[in-house]
């Protein structure tokens, strides 16, 4: 097996990443000490249907190519992406994951130097096959892929936002009487193709709306985001805010209204319904002063976007989804004896999810006041 590297050779490059938004976000440090690396190569990213939106915010990839390899594919659809992806003459192919089709996939590539885990029995098909360590932070256990390519250090992920997203993302705060000022993101959902897969990972949605209420009487502004998924959850949050006594003092703005006519002081802002496409979420979050989420891709792309970003954690271990020794902050329940169970010792959630459930007002509300500046008066 040959194991020098030609690295002038090395002018096509391909990484799979199967998994969801967040895993690909959370490879985006690799993609970028692979550019640093080979600056003249052409980088092609191969992912799920799902995730393909997320090479917006990443401007080394050259090319996005999908495959739904999560839907069972047929032998006749994975000969089809394996001679759509020879036809591309990779030089090098580096895949994620530890299933045996991953290092048989970049074999079949053709490309002759292939990196992935040492993982299963047909790692030796890999020209360069490194340790599976997944007691890290995901971005690191992914930049372990490309450390027998490139010279530089793991880091952590960046997102970048789009011109045309941040001006949408100006434009709809200042119709909310917003424009430069300070508030608090709050995410409250996560993908229904995980709730439909077993995996449960959200908070109560009265919960969210007690925080959302502490943090408007703190005087903090407060802007209420979600995706086509979380229907019930927002409106389980709104019809609770407006049944507070202090509904009338902080009603939420909904409709776009003129500069000259929004009222003043501490507002909730619905944002759900009108963001309308990942950048233009991503580009609320990069104007937010914090942003709370559940271990979801958003919270992914606020650590991405710098936004100091508290996660919720109940089944996942926030270890390898959290940067320690940063802003972010992961909030769990303490001396759980059963957590963290999901890809630990179970592929789907329990029933009961006492994790979650048992997540306190008083954890979340410390946890992002930490991360904030006193509101100004």
């Amino acid at each position: 097996m040959t194991t020098a590297l030609d690295r002038a050779s090395i002018r096509r490059i391909l990484l799979v990443q199967f998994g969801g938004i967040g895993d690909v976000l959370l490879a985006f440090p690799a993609l970028q000490s692979l550019r640093e690396a080979y600056p003249h190569s052409r980088i092609t990213l191969l992912v799920e249907p799902r995730a393909q939106g997320v090479a917006q915010f990443n401007p080394v990839i050259d090319e996005v190519v999908t495959f739904a390899a999560k839907d069972r594919p047929t032998v006749a659809g994975f000969l089809r992406l394996v001679a759509d992806l020879r036809a591309r003459k990779f030089d090098l192919a580096i895949a994620s994951g530890r299933r045996m089709v991953m290092p048989l996939l970049l074999r079949l590539t053709g490309a002759p130097w292939r990196g992935g885990y040492k993982a299963n029995a047909l790692s030796f098909l890999l020209t360069h096959a490194v340790p599976l360590q997944t007691a890290q932070y995901a971005a690191g256990m992914y930049h372990d892929l490309v450390t027998p390519f490139v010279d530089a250090p793991a880091r952590l992920p960046q997102v970048i936002v789009a011109p045309d997203d941040q001006a949408w993302a100006d434009e709809f705060l200042a119709s909310r009487g917003l424009a430069g000022a300070p508030f608090v993101l709050l995410h409250p959902g996560s993908s229904k193709v995980a709730v439909q897969r077993g995996i449960q990972k959200t908070w109560d949605p009265r919960s969210w709306g007690a925080l959302a209420r502490l943090l408007l009487d703190q005087g903090h502004h407060v802007v209420l985001a979600g995706g086509p998924d979380d229907d019930v959850a927002i409106k389980t949050i709104m019809a609770d805010l407006e049944k507070h006594p202090a509904a009338a003092e902080h009603p939420p703005v909904v409709e776009t209204a003129p500069l000259g006519s929004v009222p003043s002081g501490i507002r909730l802002v619905l944002a759900y319904g009108h963001t309308r496409s990942l950048g233009q979420f991503a580009a609320l979050v990069r104007r937010a002063r914090a942003l709370v989420a559940v271990d979801s891709a958003p919270m992914h792309i606020g650590i991405g976007t710098g936004t100091p970003t508290v996660g919720l954690f109940g089944p996942t271990d926030p270890q390898k989804l959290v940067p320690t020794g940063t802003i972010h902050q992961a909030v769990h329940v303490q001396d759980l004896a059963c957590r963290p169970c999901l890809w630990e010792r179970r592929r789907t959630t329990c029933e009961a999810v006492t994790c979650m459930k048992s997540l306190t007002l008083e954890q979340v509300a410390e946890a992002t006041l930490r991360v904030l500046p006193p509101a100004t008066p």
